[in-house]
Protein backbone atom coordinates (compact mmCIF):
# COMPACT_ATOMS: atom_id res chain seq x y z
CA UNK A 1 0.00 0.00 0.00
CA UNK A 2 1.23 3.51 -0.82
CA UNK A 3 0.86 5.92 2.11
CA UNK A 4 1.65 9.62 2.45
CA UNK A 5 2.14 10.90 5.99
CA UNK A 6 1.81 14.68 6.15
CA UNK A 7 3.71 16.07 9.11
CA UNK A 8 6.71 13.99 10.20
CA UNK A 9 7.22 15.51 13.60
CA UNK A 10 7.29 13.74 16.95
CA UNK A 11 4.14 11.75 16.15
CA UNK A 12 4.08 11.57 12.36
CA UNK A 13 7.61 10.30 11.87
CA UNK A 14 7.27 7.29 14.18
CA UNK A 15 3.95 6.48 12.52
CA UNK A 16 5.56 6.67 9.08
CA UNK A 17 8.42 4.45 10.21
CA UNK A 18 6.05 1.92 11.77
CA UNK A 19 3.99 1.71 8.58
CA UNK A 20 7.12 1.26 6.47
CA UNK A 21 8.40 -1.43 8.83
CA UNK A 22 5.25 -3.45 8.10
CA UNK A 23 6.08 -3.50 4.41
CA UNK A 24 4.24 -0.48 3.06
CA UNK A 25 5.67 2.21 0.79
CA UNK A 26 5.61 5.48 2.73
CA UNK A 27 6.43 9.07 1.84
CA UNK A 28 6.73 11.52 4.71
CA UNK A 29 5.89 15.14 3.90
CA UNK A 30 7.06 18.15 5.87
CA UNK A 31 7.72 21.86 5.39
CA UNK A 32 10.94 21.51 7.42
CA UNK A 33 13.60 20.87 4.75
CA UNK A 34 16.23 20.01 7.34
CA UNK A 35 14.05 17.32 8.87
CA UNK A 36 13.35 15.92 5.41
CA UNK A 37 17.08 15.79 4.71
CA UNK A 38 17.72 13.99 8.00
CA UNK A 39 15.11 11.36 7.26
CA UNK A 40 16.36 10.72 3.73
CA UNK A 41 19.84 10.17 5.17
CA UNK A 42 18.47 7.72 7.72
CA UNK A 43 19.39 10.10 10.55
CA UNK A 44 17.00 10.32 13.47
CA UNK A 45 15.85 13.89 14.23
CA UNK A 46 14.11 12.75 17.45
CA UNK A 47 16.88 11.09 19.50
CA UNK A 48 14.77 10.68 22.66
CA UNK A 49 12.11 8.58 20.87
CA UNK A 50 12.75 4.98 21.95
CA UNK A 51 13.58 2.55 19.14
CA UNK A 52 13.17 5.09 16.36
CA UNK A 53 16.79 5.49 15.27
CA UNK A 54 17.43 1.84 14.34
CA UNK A 55 14.05 1.34 12.69
CA UNK A 56 14.31 4.57 10.71
CA UNK A 57 17.75 3.63 9.39
CA UNK A 58 16.46 0.21 8.38
CA UNK A 59 13.34 1.28 6.48
CA UNK A 60 15.14 4.11 4.68
CA UNK A 61 17.92 1.72 3.71
CA UNK A 62 15.37 -0.76 2.38
CA UNK A 63 13.72 1.97 0.29
CA UNK A 64 10.36 1.77 2.05
CA UNK A 65 10.46 5.29 3.49
CA UNK A 66 11.50 8.57 1.97
CA UNK A 67 10.70 12.18 2.82
CA UNK A 68 9.89 15.25 0.76
CA UNK A 69 8.78 18.86 0.99
CA UNK A 70 6.67 18.34 -2.15
CA UNK A 71 3.35 17.34 -0.60
CA UNK A 72 1.30 17.32 -3.83
CA UNK A 73 3.75 14.94 -5.51
CA UNK A 74 3.66 12.59 -2.53
CA UNK A 75 -0.12 12.66 -2.31
CA UNK A 76 -0.53 12.00 -6.02
CA UNK A 77 0.96 8.56 -5.58
CA UNK A 78 -0.82 7.63 -2.35
CA UNK A 79 -3.78 5.37 -1.68
CA UNK A 80 -3.99 6.69 1.88
CA UNK A 81 -3.06 10.13 3.20
CA UNK A 82 -2.53 10.47 6.96
CA UNK A 83 -2.56 14.02 8.31
CA UNK A 84 -0.35 14.08 11.42
CA UNK A 85 -0.19 17.85 11.82
CA UNK A 86 -0.37 18.97 15.46
CA UNK A 87 -2.99 21.57 16.39
CA UNK A 88 -2.12 24.06 19.12
CA UNK A 89 -4.02 27.06 20.49
CA UNK A 90 -3.66 30.66 19.39
CA UNK A 91 -3.30 33.75 21.57
CA UNK A 92 -7.05 33.72 22.29
CA UNK A 93 -6.98 30.09 23.42
CA UNK A 94 -8.76 28.75 20.33
CA UNK A 95 -7.60 25.93 18.09
CA UNK A 96 -5.01 27.22 15.63
CA UNK A 97 -5.92 25.27 12.50
CA UNK A 98 -3.67 27.19 10.12
CA UNK A 99 -0.92 24.53 9.72
CA UNK A 100 -3.49 21.79 9.21
CA UNK A 101 -5.52 23.87 6.76
CA UNK A 102 -2.33 24.58 4.80
CA UNK A 103 -1.63 20.85 4.65
CA UNK A 104 -5.16 20.18 3.38
CA UNK A 105 -4.85 22.88 0.73
CA UNK A 106 -1.54 21.45 -0.45
CA UNK A 107 -2.87 17.90 -0.62
CA UNK A 108 -6.38 18.46 -2.01
CA UNK A 109 -5.59 19.16 -5.70
CA UNK A 110 -3.38 16.06 -5.92
CA UNK A 111 -5.68 13.51 -4.27
CA UNK A 112 -6.30 10.42 -6.35
CA UNK A 113 -9.92 9.36 -6.97
CA UNK A 114 -10.99 7.10 -4.12
CA UNK A 115 -8.22 8.23 -1.76
CA UNK A 116 -8.66 7.65 1.96
CA UNK A 117 -7.73 10.70 4.08
CA UNK A 118 -7.27 10.13 7.81
CA UNK A 119 -6.80 12.91 10.34
CA UNK A 120 -4.53 11.49 13.04
CA UNK A 121 -4.46 14.46 15.40
CA UNK A 122 -6.76 16.18 17.94
CA UNK A 123 -9.48 18.64 16.98
CA UNK A 124 -12.51 20.52 18.33
CA UNK A 125 -15.70 18.54 17.80
CA UNK A 126 -17.13 19.09 14.33
CA UNK A 127 -13.90 20.34 12.74
CA UNK A 128 -13.31 17.38 10.43
CA UNK A 129 -16.78 17.42 8.88
CA UNK A 130 -17.42 21.16 8.84
CA UNK A 131 -13.95 22.56 8.09
CA UNK A 132 -11.56 19.94 6.75
CA UNK A 133 -13.77 17.85 4.48
CA UNK A 134 -14.85 20.93 2.47
CA UNK A 135 -11.17 21.85 1.99
CA UNK A 136 -10.39 18.40 0.65
CA UNK A 137 -13.51 18.38 -1.52
CA UNK A 138 -12.63 21.69 -3.21
CA UNK A 139 -12.81 21.32 -6.96
CA UNK A 140 -15.94 19.23 -7.03
CA UNK A 141 -14.97 15.97 -5.31
CA UNK A 142 -17.85 14.21 -3.61
CA UNK A 143 -17.01 12.95 -0.09
CA UNK A 144 -18.07 9.34 0.26
CA UNK A 145 -17.67 8.75 -3.46
CA UNK A 146 -14.54 10.47 -4.83
CA UNK A 147 -12.71 10.63 -1.51
CA UNK A 148 -13.17 9.01 1.87
CA UNK A 149 -12.42 10.70 5.19
CA UNK A 150 -11.92 9.40 8.73
CA UNK A 151 -10.77 10.80 12.05
CA UNK A 152 -8.55 8.62 14.22
CA UNK A 153 -6.92 10.48 17.11
CA UNK A 154 -3.35 9.79 18.11
CA UNK A 155 -3.22 8.13 21.54
CA UNK A 156 0.53 8.21 21.97
CA UNK A 157 3.07 9.20 24.60
CA UNK A 158 6.18 11.03 23.41
CA UNK A 159 9.24 8.88 23.97
CA UNK A 160 7.38 5.60 23.48
CA UNK A 161 5.31 6.22 20.35
CA UNK A 162 6.39 3.02 18.58
CA UNK A 163 5.29 0.95 21.55
CA UNK A 164 2.03 2.81 22.05
CA UNK A 165 0.98 2.41 18.42
CA UNK A 166 0.07 -1.19 19.19
CA UNK A 167 -0.54 -0.92 22.93
CA UNK A 168 -4.03 0.60 22.77
CA UNK A 169 -7.05 0.14 20.49
CA UNK A 170 -7.26 2.54 17.55
CA UNK A 171 -10.35 4.74 17.69
CA UNK A 172 -11.90 5.42 14.27
CA UNK A 173 -14.86 7.51 13.14
CA UNK A 174 -15.80 7.99 9.49
CA UNK A 175 -17.47 10.66 7.39
CA UNK A 176 -19.83 7.89 6.30
CA UNK A 177 -20.04 4.11 6.62
CA UNK A 178 -17.73 3.45 3.67
CA UNK A 179 -15.10 5.88 4.97
CA UNK A 180 -15.18 4.15 8.35
CA UNK A 181 -14.93 0.71 6.74
CA UNK A 182 -11.88 1.70 4.74
CA UNK A 183 -10.14 3.32 7.72
CA UNK A 184 -10.77 0.29 9.93
CA UNK A 185 -9.39 -2.01 7.21
CA UNK A 186 -6.33 0.22 6.82
CA UNK A 187 -5.40 0.12 10.50
CA UNK A 188 -6.04 -3.59 10.80
CA UNK A 189 -3.72 -4.23 7.88
CA UNK A 190 -1.00 -1.73 8.76
CA UNK A 191 -0.85 -1.88 12.55
CA UNK A 192 -2.67 -5.09 13.40
CA UNK A 193 -4.35 -3.48 16.42
CA UNK A 194 -7.81 -3.71 17.94
CA UNK A 195 -10.20 -1.12 16.55
CA UNK A 196 -12.94 0.81 18.32
CA UNK A 197 -15.22 2.00 15.54
CA UNK A 198 -17.39 4.93 16.58
CA UNK A 199 -20.48 5.95 14.61
CA UNK A 200 -19.26 9.36 13.42
CA UNK A 201 -16.37 11.74 13.01
CA UNK A 202 -17.73 13.79 15.89
CA UNK A 203 -17.82 10.85 18.29
CA UNK A 204 -14.18 10.07 17.55
CA UNK A 205 -13.19 13.73 17.98
CA UNK A 206 -14.98 13.93 21.33
CA UNK A 207 -13.43 10.67 22.55
CA UNK A 208 -9.95 12.20 22.34
CA UNK A 209 -11.01 15.39 24.07
CA UNK A 210 -12.60 13.26 26.80
CA UNK A 211 -9.25 11.57 27.46
CA UNK A 212 -7.40 14.86 27.76
CA UNK A 213 -9.99 16.72 29.82
CA UNK A 214 -10.29 13.79 32.22
CA UNK A 215 -6.57 13.96 32.95
CA UNK A 216 -6.58 17.74 33.33
CA UNK A 217 -9.51 17.65 35.75
CA UNK A 218 -7.99 14.76 37.68
CA UNK A 219 -4.74 16.69 38.11
CA UNK A 220 -6.71 19.78 39.14
CA UNK A 221 -8.42 17.75 41.86
CA UNK A 222 -5.06 16.39 43.02
CA UNK A 223 -3.73 19.96 43.14
CA UNK A 224 -6.62 21.11 45.31
CA UNK A 225 -6.08 18.15 47.64
CA UNK A 226 -2.40 19.11 47.81
CA UNK A 227 -3.34 22.61 48.96
CA UNK A 228 -5.54 21.15 51.70
CA UNK A 229 -2.68 18.88 52.72
CA UNK A 230 -0.32 21.87 52.94
CA UNK A 231 -2.72 23.64 55.28
CA UNK A 232 -2.78 20.72 57.70
CA UNK A 233 0.84 19.55 57.36
CA UNK A 234 -0.19 16.30 55.65
CA UNK A 235 1.79 14.49 52.97
CA UNK A 236 -0.65 14.35 50.05
CA UNK A 237 1.20 11.39 48.53
CA UNK A 238 0.26 9.30 51.57
CA UNK A 239 -3.34 10.37 51.05
CA UNK A 240 -3.30 9.53 47.33
CA UNK A 241 -1.77 6.10 47.90
CA UNK A 242 -4.45 5.33 50.46
CA UNK A 243 -7.31 6.62 48.30
CA UNK A 244 -6.07 4.79 45.20
CA UNK A 245 -6.05 1.47 47.04
CA UNK A 246 -9.81 1.51 46.42
CA UNK A 247 -10.37 0.27 42.85
CA UNK A 248 -12.68 3.12 41.78
CA UNK A 249 -10.24 5.89 42.69
CA UNK A 250 -7.47 6.89 40.24
CA UNK A 251 -6.06 10.16 41.56
CA UNK A 252 -3.14 11.57 39.59
CA UNK A 253 -0.09 13.35 41.01
CA UNK A 254 -0.21 17.04 41.97
CA UNK A 255 2.40 19.47 40.73
CA UNK A 256 2.99 22.91 39.30
CA UNK A 257 0.44 22.68 36.50
CA UNK A 258 0.35 20.71 33.25
CA UNK A 259 2.53 21.16 30.17
CA UNK A 260 3.08 19.66 26.74
CA UNK A 261 1.18 19.58 23.47
CA UNK A 262 -1.86 17.79 24.87
CA UNK A 263 -3.31 18.24 28.34
CA UNK A 264 -3.19 22.05 28.63
CA UNK A 265 -4.47 22.43 25.06
CA UNK A 266 -7.38 20.02 24.52
CA UNK A 267 -9.70 21.36 27.27
CA UNK A 268 -9.62 24.67 25.41
CA UNK A 269 -11.05 22.92 22.34
CA UNK A 270 -14.16 22.23 24.43
CA UNK A 271 -14.14 25.80 25.70
CA UNK A 272 -14.63 27.20 22.18
CA UNK A 273 -18.40 26.84 22.40
CA UNK A 274 -19.07 23.36 21.03
CA UNK A 275 -20.91 22.49 24.24
CA UNK A 276 -20.84 22.92 28.02
CA UNK A 277 -17.32 23.46 29.31
CA UNK A 278 -17.63 24.80 32.86
CA UNK A 279 -15.63 21.96 34.38
CA UNK A 280 -12.98 22.09 31.64
CA UNK A 281 -12.54 25.81 32.27
CA UNK A 282 -12.36 25.33 36.03
CA UNK A 283 -9.72 22.63 35.72
CA UNK A 284 -7.64 24.86 33.48
CA UNK A 285 -7.88 27.70 35.98
CA UNK A 286 -6.84 25.52 38.92
CA UNK A 287 -3.86 24.07 37.09
CA UNK A 288 -2.80 27.42 35.63
CA UNK A 289 -2.65 28.87 39.16
CA UNK A 290 -0.31 26.20 40.51
CA UNK A 291 3.05 27.77 39.53
CA UNK A 292 2.17 30.92 41.50
CA UNK A 293 0.99 28.81 44.44
CA UNK A 294 4.20 26.79 44.45
CA UNK A 295 6.42 29.85 44.26
CA UNK A 296 4.54 31.50 47.14
CA UNK A 297 5.13 28.38 49.22
CA UNK A 298 8.80 28.34 48.30
CA UNK A 299 9.06 32.00 49.28
CA UNK A 300 7.38 31.35 52.62
CA UNK A 301 9.86 28.55 53.34
CA UNK A 302 12.86 30.74 52.44
CA UNK A 303 11.57 33.82 54.26
CA UNK A 304 11.12 35.69 50.98
CA UNK A 305 12.55 35.44 47.48
CA UNK A 306 14.04 38.91 46.96
CA UNK A 307 17.65 38.41 45.87
CA UNK A 308 17.53 34.63 46.37
CA UNK A 309 19.48 32.49 43.90
CA UNK A 310 17.16 29.85 42.43
CA UNK A 311 17.95 27.18 39.84
CA UNK A 312 15.14 25.45 37.93
CA UNK A 313 16.18 21.91 37.00
CA UNK A 314 14.52 20.35 33.96
CA UNK A 315 12.97 22.89 31.61
CA UNK A 316 11.21 20.38 29.37
CA UNK A 317 7.53 19.78 30.03
CA UNK A 318 8.25 16.29 31.38
CA UNK A 319 11.23 14.03 32.12
CA UNK A 320 13.60 12.68 29.46
CA UNK A 321 11.91 14.26 26.44
CA UNK A 322 13.39 17.42 24.93
CA UNK A 323 10.03 19.12 24.37
CA UNK A 324 9.25 22.52 25.89
CA UNK A 325 5.74 23.14 24.50
CA UNK A 326 3.62 24.85 27.18
CA UNK A 327 6.25 23.99 29.80
CA UNK A 328 5.44 25.21 33.30
CA UNK A 329 9.12 26.06 33.71
CA UNK A 330 8.28 29.36 32.00
CA UNK A 331 5.50 30.02 34.51
CA UNK A 332 7.90 29.31 37.37
CA UNK A 333 10.45 31.68 35.86
CA UNK A 334 7.84 34.44 35.59
CA UNK A 335 6.59 33.98 39.16
CA UNK A 336 10.09 33.76 40.66
CA UNK A 337 11.32 36.88 38.91
CA UNK A 338 8.16 38.76 39.87
CA UNK A 339 9.14 38.20 43.51
CA UNK A 340 12.71 39.39 43.05
CA UNK A 341 14.53 36.07 42.74
CA UNK A 342 17.60 35.59 40.56
CA UNK A 343 16.84 32.58 38.38
CA UNK A 344 18.95 30.17 36.36
CA UNK A 345 17.79 27.29 34.22
CA UNK A 346 19.37 23.88 33.69
CA UNK A 347 18.42 21.01 31.41
CA UNK A 348 20.81 18.30 30.15
CA UNK A 349 18.56 17.71 27.10
CA UNK A 350 18.74 21.33 25.88
CA UNK A 351 21.72 23.28 24.58
CA UNK A 352 22.64 26.73 25.80
CA UNK A 353 20.81 28.47 22.97
CA UNK A 354 17.58 26.57 23.68
CA UNK A 355 17.76 27.46 27.38
CA UNK A 356 18.33 31.12 26.57
CA UNK A 357 15.47 31.05 24.06
CA UNK A 358 13.16 30.11 26.94
CA UNK A 359 14.30 33.23 28.79
CA UNK A 360 16.56 31.55 31.36
CA UNK A 361 20.15 32.32 32.21
CA UNK A 362 21.91 28.96 31.67
CA UNK A 363 23.23 27.49 34.91
CA UNK A 364 26.93 26.61 34.91
CA UNK A 365 27.89 22.94 35.05
CA UNK A 366 27.49 21.33 37.47
CA UNK A 367 24.67 23.27 39.19
CA UNK A 368 26.04 24.28 42.58
CA UNK A 369 25.62 26.82 45.34
CA UNK A 370 22.06 28.09 44.97
CA UNK A 371 19.68 29.07 47.75
CA UNK A 372 17.07 26.65 46.40
CA UNK A 373 16.61 24.22 43.55
CA UNK A 374 13.21 23.73 41.92
CA UNK A 375 12.93 20.32 40.26
CA UNK A 376 10.53 20.82 37.38
CA UNK A 377 11.36 17.76 35.22
CA UNK A 378 13.23 14.94 36.94
CA UNK A 379 15.38 13.74 34.06
CA UNK A 380 17.27 10.49 34.64
CA UNK A 381 20.48 12.55 34.74
CA UNK A 382 19.30 14.21 37.96
CA UNK A 383 18.66 11.10 39.99
CA UNK A 384 22.20 10.88 41.34
CA UNK A 385 22.72 14.57 42.06
CA UNK A 386 24.40 15.52 45.30
CA UNK A 387 21.47 17.63 46.37
CA UNK A 388 23.17 19.26 49.31
CA UNK A 389 25.79 20.75 46.97
CA UNK A 390 23.16 22.06 44.56
CA UNK A 391 21.19 23.92 47.24
CA UNK A 392 20.23 23.61 50.92
CA UNK A 393 16.55 23.41 49.89
CA UNK A 394 14.97 21.36 47.09
CA UNK A 395 11.42 22.14 45.98
CA UNK A 396 9.96 19.11 44.21
CA UNK A 397 7.57 20.72 41.72
CA UNK A 398 6.39 17.34 40.37
CA UNK A 399 6.48 15.20 43.55
CA UNK A 400 8.88 12.97 41.63
CA UNK A 401 11.60 12.62 44.26
CA UNK A 402 11.75 10.52 47.39
CA UNK A 403 12.16 12.99 50.26
CA UNK A 404 14.51 10.63 52.10
CA UNK A 405 16.89 10.59 49.13
CA UNK A 406 17.13 14.37 49.18
CA UNK A 407 17.56 14.69 52.93
CA UNK A 408 20.16 11.89 52.96
CA UNK A 409 22.11 13.94 50.39
CA UNK A 410 22.19 16.93 52.74
CA UNK A 411 19.33 19.13 51.53
CA UNK A 412 15.92 19.97 52.95
CA UNK A 413 12.93 18.79 50.92
CA UNK A 414 9.53 20.29 50.21
CA UNK A 415 6.96 19.28 47.59
CA UNK A 416 3.53 20.22 46.30
CA UNK A 417 1.30 19.09 49.17
CA UNK A 418 4.29 17.62 51.01
CA UNK A 419 5.66 19.05 54.25
CA UNK A 420 9.17 20.34 54.81
CA UNK A 421 11.69 17.67 55.72
CA UNK A 422 15.16 18.55 56.94
CA UNK A 423 18.36 16.50 56.59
Amino acid sequence: MNVAVIGIGRIGLPIAVALAARGHSVVGCDIDARRVEFVNQGRNPIPDEAGLADLLLRVVGEGRLRATTDTPAAVAGADVVAFCVAVDVDAEGRADLRPLLAACDAAAPALRPGSLCIFDTTLPVGTTRNVLVPRLAAGGRMPGRDLFVAFSPERLFMGRVLRDLTAYPKVVGGYDAESARRAVAFYRETLGVDIIELPSLEAAELSKLAEGVYRDLNIALANELAQVADRFGIDVMDVIRAANSQPYCHLHIPGTGVGGHCIPVYPRFLMQGEGPSRLAALGRRVNDEMPAYAVERLGATLGGLEGKRIVVLGLAFRPDVAVTAHTNALDLLRELRARGAKVWGHDPLLDREAIEALGFDPAPEPPRGYDAAVVHALHAAYRDLEWGKVAPLVFDARNALEPAVVTAAGAAYIGVGRPLRRP
